[in-house]
């Protein structure tokens, strides 16, 4: 080994040493261990890829195409938007009520690409604290200035936007932009923006309208909305937000992420966007992956399953709050849930659900489900506050009755023995 190599490995694996340590280190499930689980973790909502429906939705796309090649060549800025591409960038813009539309190869190389290059010098990001860290990522490339509201808070949101408007005299002359970042459905609370304050509040503040509204949707497409078209499809405002993302990689079981716009922002994204210029465009089997999932959204079996997924978070919301010990569990601060005050009141719930521990415990209580074979996810610094692990559990349309009522009943009997332990203690 080459000295300076052994000198690197030694660095490295004293940073991974430490983070072992603060039980921060990430170590991937393997596919045998996640074979043997039920699934309470993938993003896979409405199960299309897990059940099997999608492959074979997508093995007739294949048949319609038999003369097919699997590679696009090159780069979209050259030779490598194929017909069939454009054909769906077509089909996605009109399913969801857009001008354009332009495919990339993840949601993260999406945020990335839009957040770096739309944005120009002299405007103004206004973000909320949640958004994802693909977004942050595109903001530090970018060349706009950056301010940060409290998370779905629209009294913050209009403070900042006040101190913006204060502050920046070209602003207030409508001379510059005010781009507004949020997401859907938030990704570690699981809880969702109220888009309509958000734009009446953003309204209000910028009268010259010299404002654009940028929504995520990666955890709300194809789960709400007609068709499954989204959050905003949902509340008919696909005119008020200049730019939308839709995720592949999730409900749609796929992968792969479209970018929502009109044609000038698509030209801007094919002519400075570095994900777009200097990568190969998507491959066929990509494309045909992403029409199958569509065309499954659109569907009796893809409206089936939105309404098996809403009833599926409802069970577990009701199984977990009305349970004997909750009320015990939560005023001791073992468990906390952050949707818990609003998902009643809500038309439809996101498919992530957060159950907040004391640091250090979400590990023990997600090995606690895993030992009974049902699998969920941890997230703890940085991924969220150092004082808000959690396991993140992600219901999913093919999840069943027994098996919600078995996680939460598991989730109890490990609550109610922290409790035991914490009284011994006293």
């Amino acid at each position: 080994m080459a000295p300076g190599l052994d000198i690197l490995n030694q660095k490295l694996h004293a940073v991974l040493e430490n983070r072992r340590k603060e039980g921060r280190l990430i170590m991937p499930p393997s596919a045998a261990t996640l074979a043997e689980m039920r699934d309470f973790g993938s993003n896979d909502g409405l199960s299309l890829s897990s059940s099997g429906v999608l492959s074979a939705t997508f093995l007739r796309e294949l048949e319609k195409h038999p003369s097919f090649t699997i590679g696009s060549g090159s780069s979209r800025i050259l030779d490598g938007t194929q017909h069939y591409l454009e054909s769906l960038e077509r089909d996605l813009a009109q399913f969801h009520g857009a001008e354009s539309a332009l495919f990339f190869n993840s949601g993260f190389d999406a945020n990335v690409a839009i957040w770096s290059t739309i944005p120009q010098p002299g405007d103004v990001i206004v973000y909320d604290e949640l958004i994802h860290a693909s977004i942050h990522d595109g903001m530090k490339r970018g060349r706009a200035a950056t301010a940060l509201f409290l998370h779905n808070d629209c009294a913050s949101l209009r403070s900042c936007l006040r101190d913006v408007l204060d502050q920046d005299p070209a602003i207030a002359k409508g001379e510059h932009i005010v781009f507004v970042a949020l997401e859907s459905f938030y990704s570690m609370d699981g809880d969702m923006s109220p888009v309509l304050e958000i734009v009446q509040v953003v309204q209000e503040e910028l009268p010259l309208g010299n404002y654009v509204l940028v929504i995520d949707e990666a955890h709300s497409n194809g789960l709400v909305g007609p068709n499954g078209s989204g959050y905003i499809c949902h509340y008919g405002l696909e005119q008020e937000f200049g730019i939308r993302l839709q995720t592949c990689g999730k409900a749609l079981g796929s992968t792969g992420a479209v970018v929502l716009a009109n044609g000038t922002i698509k030209l801007s994204l094919l002519n400075y966007a570095r994900s777009v210029m200097f990568s190969t465009a998507p491959s066929f089997l990509t494309v045909s992956g992403v029409r199958a999932g569509y065309e499954l959204l659109a569907s009796e079996e893809g409206e089936k399953r939105r309404h098996r997924l809403q009833q599926n978070l409802r069970y577990f919301y009701q199984c977990l709050t009305e349970s004997p010990w909750w009320g015990s569990v939560k005023q001791q601060r073992i468990l906390s849930l952050p949707t818990e005050p609003t998902w009643e009141m809500e038309p439809f719930l996101a498919p992530v659900i957060a159950l907040v521990t004391q640091p250090g415990m979400e590990t023990k209580l997600a090995e606690y489900l895993r030992q009974a074979k049902y699998w969920v996810n941890t997230a703890n610094f940085p991924l969220v506050p150092k004082t808000k692990s959690r396991i993140r559990i992600v219901i999913h349309a093919d999840n069943t009755i027994d098996d919600i009522g078995a996680v939460v009943r598991l989730i109890g009997e490990w609550a109610q023995r922290q409790m035991i332990v914490a009284s011994s203690k006293i």
